[in-house]
């Protein structure tokens, strides 16, 4: 556990770097460049985008979970061959999803009001590289490698910080996913440079048809797992454009960026936990403890912050470029970074699970999303949920049911451990 909240402050501080940028970028570039009629376009374009590039998502995961086992038996020749085998599949599956970008963005940016289909060729790039770029970090985070790891962080952030200077004046929203696309591209060259002195050893067999139907059947679970709340996700965003005027869209992505400031500190601790649970798992102990320490931290964190929103919101608001016309919304932003907080417990939670190879949370997971957007769906034809308010506490629902579940499940699982061994 010493090590665990070592690597967790390391990657934390080092990682300050790559968040300067995504504040800079989600908080001043975008306000200063982008018109509020497209501003609100952002989230509901990058999470379309993230879900077609889910099925890579979930390679990297699964690779992640399979290299940490591999990682913590020392057999880094087993790791090289996994490494080469999921490259090969990745490249495959490039033209599969250029054939989905060019048959559904277009289709998807009418739908949100967006008019520069450039942007769909950019952020569908930005967003595969990113599920592509895991699986090399992956590997560098499950040999724990948390010094190059950051390096590379903030290497990459600089790159993204020198594209989004030079293209965003030029073509704003464009150039913003340019400069998304540039940090794993980054990552993914650098990578492969780090990771070569640890597997410049001799390749060892792995793959064989029991290792292909143990990998599959875990990339399917995690598959379901990750698409359905991001199903749910994209969706909310989608209606969240769709169904309210544009500058409550752009009001909203204004004000969410202050609750994005949480993940700045969830990701780091994320981004260790899962070697440890998987370790953990593999050693038949418990993953809880890092659970429930990781929530502990996000939900005092959270609290503090929501304190301080709801006393300083306008003011933070009207620092940033135009941000005087958002000022009205800055009474959402408490709620939001609470909101995320709760979400985040939830997320620490179910990756311990899938760390660990325990998918039963998926039996939750699963019906409680499709019938909160069918639900949600439903109230906004109905002319129920017809505000941004509406909206906002409709989120404010499924992340305290999602928050709910998982504490239940933990809870359940201790009461039973004497009689299903540590969970």
């Amino acid at each position: 556990m010493k090590n665990f909240f070592k690597h967790t402050l390391f990657v934390f501080l080092a990682f300050r770097a790559g968040d300067f940028v995504n504040i800079a970028s989600g908080m001043w570039f975008v306000p200063k460049y982008v018109s509020s009629e497209e501003i609100g376009g952002v989230l509901p374009i990058t999470s379309f985008a993230t879900f077609l590039s889910l099925p890579i998502f979930a390679l990297a995961m699964t690779v992640m979970k399979e290299s940490s086992y591999l990682a913590t038996n020392g057999e880094k020749g087993k790791i090289k061959s996994l490494l080469s085998g999921v490259f090969n599949v990745t490249l495959s599956s490039i033209a599969v999803v250029l054939i989905c970008t060019a048959f559904l963005m277009p289709r998807f940016l009418k739908i949100i009001n967006i008019n520069d289909y450039a942007v769909g060729f950019l952020v569908v790039s930005a967003s595969f590289l990113g599920c592509v770029a895991p699986v090399w970090i992956d590997a560098l985070q499950s040999l724990k490698r948390f010094k190059a790891l950051s390096i590379i962080e903030f290497s990459g952030s600089i790159v993204r910080f020198l594209t989004m200077i030079i293209s965003m004046p030029i073509r704003p929203l464009a150039g913003y996913f340019l400069g998304q696309a540039s940090l794993p591209a980054f990552k993914i060259i650098a990578g492969s440079i780090a990771l070569k002195r640890d597997l410049s050893v001799k390749a060892e067999p792995f793959w064989n048809k029991e290792t292909v139907k143990r990998m599959g059947q875990t990339f399917i679970a995690i598959l379901v797992y990750q698409s359905v709340p991001l199903f749910a996700s994209m969706m909310e965003q989608t209606f969240l454009r769709t169904s309210l005027p544009t500058l409550d869209s752009a009001g909203f992505y204004m004000v969410s960026r202050f609750s994005d400031f949480l993940y700045y500190l969830t990701f780091p601790l994320l981004l260790v936990m899962f070697p440890y649970t998987a370790s953990a798992a593999q050693k038949g102990e418990s993953t809880t403890p890092y659970v429930l320490k990781c929530s502990a931290v996000t939900l005092i964190i959270a609290t503090i912050i929501s304190i301080i929103y709801t006393f300083s919101g306008s003011a933070l608001l009207n620092l940033l470029p135009n941000g005087e016309q958002y000022a009205i919304y800055a009474k959402y932003m408490s709620i939001l970074i609470l909101i995320t907080a709760l979400t985040s417990c939830q997320v620490f939670f179910t990756n311990a699970e899938v760390s660990a190879g325990r998918f039963k949370f998926l039996y939750w997971l699963i019906p409680l999303h499709l019938i909160y957007i069918f639900t949600l769906h439903f109230l906004i034809k109905k002319g129920v949920i017809c505000t941004l308010s509406d909206m906002i506490i409709s989120f404010a629902v499924i992340s305290i049911l999602r928050f709910l579940f998982s504490a239940m499940e933990i809870i359940w699982y201790n009461v039973k451990k004497d009689s299903r061994g540590v969970i």
